[in-house]
């Protein structure tokens, strides 16, 4: 998974309440990021979950995208 996949699961951890629009919205334009979430759905875990455990699994330091993400008002 290249680097605009793990934007794309950092902006599914952060979804709120637009999740269904922006899941369809991704989906419609990027076959990867329904394989992304097969996977996820079928782990068993939250969107969260499985981002930190996809980034700690292929070494993406996602603290800096946390970060940005706190910073605008997301937990």
């Amino acid at each position: 998974m290249n680097g605009n996949m793990m934007q794309a699961l950092m902006q599914i951890m952060s979804m709120g309440n637009n999740s269904q629009q922006i899941m369809q919205n991704m989906l419609s334009r990027n076959p990867q990021a329904q394989a992304v979430l097969n996977q996820m759905r079928s782990s068993g875990m939250s969107p969260e979950q499985y981002v930190r455990q996809y980034a700690k699994q292929n070494g993406y330091n996602i603290e800096p995208m946390l970060q940005q993400l706190r910073q605008r008002g997301y937990k």
